[in-house]
């Protein structure tokens, strides 16, 4: 069990760990590829995933509602401890509730659960990151806006790849091995990315760092606890949700509370105190989704 959780872990934090050297050493500027990433290789990901005919969209839905409740069921526990993490309810909440599914939750899904956890890692993705830029900035700035889900990519791309799904339809080899290979640089390039951002981030606030990742921790894997004892979720899928609990707070968060003046300063050190964190809580996460 040991040598299976480091087989997973390590690849993850030796591609982070390369891009926060190169970063370091080359200062690059990595705002073009990031967008590309996010605008071509995101939603080709999410397309190939769910379209694929194995793709079963009852099971995805219970494991959606799932993770729907962690995400608010977690920021619900954290809220009346908001005081003791030294930052204010509408900077804490997002940190707490929102965990970096992207660089870290798509890789660390994967490696431990191979091709077959990827769709499952992919609604999780799409759900994470359309709560996030509604609910998330809501709590951050005091105003909701739904309207960002009729305009977000990834709503269409999970959208086209389930009908494509369902309608049993498939592609000439000419055109699925460019989607297929697009969408294979995305986890690496986002564990790359990932590194480069952390080292330039600064701590200016480590106890607020400290503080928000202990509550963010204990919060995320108690709600899990209770939810897995409602629903009924059984291999992958439970595995997903613990993994889920266990990620530390998305970059997106620091960028929320940057844009809307929610204390970024601090929402900067819980983001990089969780990662930095995240090197027991991930183990201890895999060793709980794997037994």
């Amino acid at each position: 069990m040991i040598f299976q959780i480091l087989e997973v872990v390590l690849p993850i934090f030796i591609i982070i760990s390369v891009g926060f050297v190169y970063s370091r050493a080359v200062k690059p500027d990595l705002s073009g590829i990031n967008r590309m990433i996010v605008d071509i290789a995101l939603p080709v990901l999410i397309f190939t995933s769910l379209s694929d005919k194995d793709f079963d969209p009852t099971s995805a839905a219970t494991f959606a509602m799932a993770s729907v409740l962690l995400i608010i069921a977690s920021g619900v526990l954290v809220f009346p401890f908001a005081r003791f993490s030294g930052a204010n309810w509408r900077s804490l909440l997002p940190c707490v509730m929102f965990g970096n599914v992207g660089p870290v939750g798509i890789p660390l899904i994967v490696l431990a659960f191979g091709p077959e956890g990827l769709p499952i890692a992919v609604v999780l993705l799409v759900l994470s990151n359309i709560l996030h830029f509604t609910l998330g900035a809501g709590v951050m700035s005091g105003r909701t806006h739904w309207r960002i889900v009729f305009t977000n990519p990834l709503v269409w791309a999970t959208v086209a790849g389930i009908a494509v799904s369902q309608l049993g339809l498939t592609f000439p080899k000419w055109v699925d091995t460019p989607l297929t290979m697009i969408g294979n640089i995305l986890v690496p390039t986002m564990l790359l990315s990932l590194g480069a951002r952390l080292s330039t981030s600064e701590i200016s606030d480590l106890g607020v760092g400290v503080r928000g990742t202990a509550l963010t921790t204990l919060a995320r894997l108690f709600a899990c606890y209770i939810i897995l004892l409602v629903v009924p979720l059984e291999g992958i899928e439970r595995g997903a949700l613990i993994l889920f609990a266990c990620l530390p707070s998305a970059v997106f968060n620091y960028m929320l509370a940057d844009k809307y003046n929610a204390e970024p300063n601090k929402v900067a050190s819980m983001v990089v105190a969780g990662h930095f964190g995240s090197l027991i809580v991930l183990p201890l996460g895999l060793w709980l989704a794997l037994i």
